[in-house]
């Protein structure tokens, strides 16, 4: 099971005026337990006035590169301005082995769709595909407000240079206009509807991976369906800025009645043992107020660290924004999220 170590700041680099580039020191003892797969994320901690937080950002390497991540600045954000402001290099900061299932299988031709930082884990997979994998090509859709917020725009320039035939980048730009028509405005049904009509981009690839706003992966992905795209090739990536999701979740309570109960969790083969109180928003804030570390990151039903198997009990959930049918079906939860409806409930943590 992941968990954290204290690694050093090699470097912070400005892409934009908003969002930064953050790579890290792996020592060689634990280079192995960093090892990532591109589209990966990393979890970060840090005490702020005695309070723990956590943040995931996504990587934006490429593998068999030293582990860096993008950070866009997000207004009020504790984290990204803390990064910002203070993080140098030489600093230090607790992260957690990389983790996350917006991965590639087998695909060989792509189909990528960005919104701002929604880039950053695209560009580990395209940059290590294009580096590492001869067979690989690419034809990325981005989205921005102007060329000024466009991340990577270098590295993006480079990789299209030294691999012409291989990449193909289309920026769209809502607030900077182009001579082309169909490159201005949002990232919507009806801007891919036109790409492809257009001819601009077409369907005949291995896998769709989307990254952004989730209403911008909703028309994407309903788009993709009606086309006729298989569902099972279509990969998405949330964004996520450490404030609960506002949008529609998959899963609801309307209220959820809370009792105590005993919970017993499987974590690196070992039991342990607490009581959810009533003033217990979830099992993850119990296990944390009896002094019992569990993993979690974003604590809002988005990144699946928490993930864990009912082996007996009952649950309900708050929210689930990542969890697959198959995996609710299986018994699998969100403990960030999870309320139990029974008197015990058994969650291993280990179950894969």
């Amino acid at each position: 099971m992941n968990g954290f170590d204290t690694l050093t700041i090699k470097n912070v680099e400005e892409l934009t005026h908003s969002s930064r580039r953050v790579e890290f020191t792996i020592p060689d003892k634990i280079i192995s337990k960093f090892k990532f797969q591109p589209g990966q994320y990393i979890t970060l901690r840090k005490q702020f006035d005695n309070r723990e937080e956590r943040r995931s950002y996504s990587i934006c390497s490429s593998s068999n590169e030293p582990i860096a991540i993008g950070v866009k600045r997000v207004e009020g954000g504790l984290f990204s301005n803390y990064i910002f402001n203070e993080l140098k290099p030489g600093m230090s900061l607790d992260v957690m082995s990389p983790n996350g299932r917006f991965i590639q299988k087998d695909e060989k031709k792509f189909l990528m769709v960005a919104a701002g930082s929604g880039i950053t884990p695209i560009m580990s997979i395209i940059s290590s595909n294009l580096k590492y994998n001869p067979l690989s090509s690419f034809t990325l859709i981005y989205g921005n407000k102007t060329t000024d917020n466009i991340m990577f725009q270098k590295e993006l320039e480079n990789l299209k240079d030294t691999f012409l035939e291989k990449l193909n980048v289309i920026h769209i730009l809502s607030k900077e206009f182009q001579d082309v028509d169909v490159l201005n405005g949002r990232i919507d049904e009806n801007k891919i509807k036109l790409l492809l009509s257009r001819k601009v981009i077409d369907l005949d690839v291995d896998g769709a991976f989307i990254c952004g706003p989730n209403s911008m992966i909703n028309n994407i992905r309903n788009v993709l369906l009606q086309e006729g795209f298989e569902k099972g090739k279509i990969h998405s990536e949330k964004f996520y800025h450490g404030s609960q999701p506002i949008s529609k979740p998959k899963i609801k309570s309307e209220s959820v009645f809370k009792f105590k109960a005993n919970i017993e969790i499987i974590l690196d083969g070992l039991r342990k043992k607490f009581i959810f109180e009533n003033e217990n928003s979830n099992i993850v804030d119990a296990a944390q107020s009896n002094g019992i570390d569990v993993p979690f990151s974003c604590k809002g039903g988005m990144c699946c660290t928490c993930r864990c198997k009912i082996t007996k009990g009952e649950v309900t959930m708050n929210a689930n924004y990542s969890l697959e049918d198959w995996e609710i079906n299986s018994g699998f939860v969100l403990a960030c999220q999870a309320v139990p409806k029974s008197k015990e409930v058994i969650l291993d943590f280990d179950a894969s």
